[in-house]
């Protein structure tokens, strides 16, 4: 009888770190821990600063998709090369885009190391060649989703 008893009670030594250990992998919830990112990085994600010198806040990005930014062209002048982030603290990691035209910018990271891209596309909240979307509060204080021409923006601020 103290055979068995001892037998039982060192299986159930063993085997509890496993079921312990299976019960936190399986508690994990890509959408639970996108909604926890989220509220992270609660208020404005940054800006967009306008050739006439205003600025327009983000307060939210609009996803394309699951990606928050699609950028595809040529860093650093060498082969073509595609950044898509589907998450906003990896966006969080970069501090600034400074365009010299809608083609052609500079990412600036919070780490201050620059990645210039040249011949490039980049889409933020839109799939248009055009414009960037976003959404912005007004001053009734309404979340609402804007379009801004390309063309027109001198860099976003990441916050």
């Amino acid at each position: 009888m103290r055979t068995i008893i001892l037998t039982l009670m060192l299986l159930l030594t063993f085997t509890a770190p496993a079921f312990a250990q299976e019960e936190s992998i399986t508690e994990e919830n890509p959408a639970t821990d996108e909604i926890a990112e989220e509220a992270e990085y609660a208020g404005p994600v940054g800006n967009i600063r306008l050739k006439d010198g205003s600025a327009v806040e983000i307060t939210e990005l609009e996803k394309l998709g699951k990606y928050y930014i699609y950028i595809s062209g040529k860093l650093n002048g060498r082969s073509s090369t595609v950044i898509s982030l589907t998450r906003l603290k990896d966006l969080k990691r970069w501090a600034s885009f400074t365009f010299k035209d809608p083609y052609n910018f500079i990412i600036t990271t919070k780490n201050g190391k620059d990645l210039r891209f040249l011949d490039s596309r980049i889409y933020l909240g839109s799939d248009s060649h055009e414009t960037f979307s976003f959404y912005t509060t007004t001053d009734d204080y309404e979340k609402k989703l804007i379009e801004i021409n390309k063309a027109d923006v001198t860099s976003i601020n990441i916050n």
